[in-house]
């Protein structure tokens, strides 16, 4: 447990790396976003149309994922129904996702539904081939838990600054042939119907930060917390780049979704962190009383 529980501060670093580095885009994107949008527009690249395509594949497994963790790990019936439904639900989730880039248009919902459902069968196969120690198996129920909150959070907070923020999109600027309707970053509009700012692909892009949460799982990662930072930093700094390259998006925009998702991630973190400070006193206390019996 102690090991554990300094697994947050090996990651300081990167962290005050991440907020540095975006609090240094903000201030750049405030006088060049558009100039930066002008300069890397380019809707036909292939990256980045398939990356408008799965780029929020990280943020629409988690609850299949989850939901098999707590279907098998959860002794109590009920929460072994909660775990199944959200496995289901979030494949069905994904599925549709999926026909909705991937599919054709005649019968897309159904294939959706039918694609959905064949990932939650395969994952509840999968997962009942899975063991983890037993105590891990309390740190996966949290994990789950708050995976399953914060991609309900992620969702909720970025629908809701795109509808109070109403900034036009790049690409829609590019058809009216008129810049006029930008607006910088930090001047909310109301609501008008554009949804440009934050990005939610980057948000959900961002969710796969979810991978610091490794080093409590498996002893195998302890020791490997910079790959657990770098892979999903490449990975939103991809996606990032190329919804700004389809014109879907601002620098700001990307920067504020990613922004978003971290901190969602770093609340997950201090919450395991305050469970494996808990259990460390229950731990101590324990001993103590041993001690004191003796």
């Amino acid at each position: 447990i102690e090991v554990l529980f300094m697994i947050l501060k090996s990651y300081k670093l990167y962290i005050c790396f991440f907020y540095i580095l975006c609090f240094f885009l903000l201030i750049v994107s405030a006088f060049f976003d558009l100039n930066i949008n002008v300069l890397l527009n380019n809707p036909n690249s292939v990256l980045a149309i398939w990356i408008r395509n799965t780029g929020e594949i990280p943020a629409r497994l988690i609850l299949p994922l989850s939901g098999t963790c707590l279907f098998y790990i959860c002794e109590k019936w009920t929460s072994k129904i909660f775990g199944i439904s959200i496995c289901f639900g979030g494949s069905i989730f994904l599925g549709y996702k999926i026909a909705k880039y991937f599919y054709v248009e005649e019968n897309q919902i159904a294939f959706g539904v039918l694609t959905g459902v064949s990932i939650a069968i395969v994952l509840i196969f999968i997962g009942k081939y899975i063991t983890f120690p037993k105590k891990v198996k309390n740190i996966l129920i949290i994990i789950s838990l708050c995976t399953i909150v914060g991609f309900f959070f992620e969702n909720v907070i970025v629908e809701i600054l795109k509808i109070l923020w109403g900034r036009v999109r790049f690409r829609d600027l590019l058809q009216e042939s008129d810049f006029t309707s930008f607006s910088a970053w930090y001047i909310p509009n109301g609501i008008n119907g554009n949804k440009s700012f934050p990005s939610g692909h980057v948000a959900g892009a961002g969710l796969s930060f979810y991978m610091l949460l490794l080093p409590y799982i498996s002893p195998h990662w302890k020791n490997r917390t910079a790959i657990c930072f770098i892979i999903p930093f490449v990975y939103t700094a991809i996606v990032s780049f190329t919804r700004i390259v389809m014109g879907a998006h601002y620098l700001s925009d990307v920067t504020f979704g990613a922004i978003i998702s971290f901190t969602i991630v770093l609340i997950t973190l201090f919450t395991i962190e305050k469970y494996l400070k808990k259990s460390l006193c229950t731990y101590m206390s324990h001993d103590l009383l041993e001690f004191s019996y003796f």
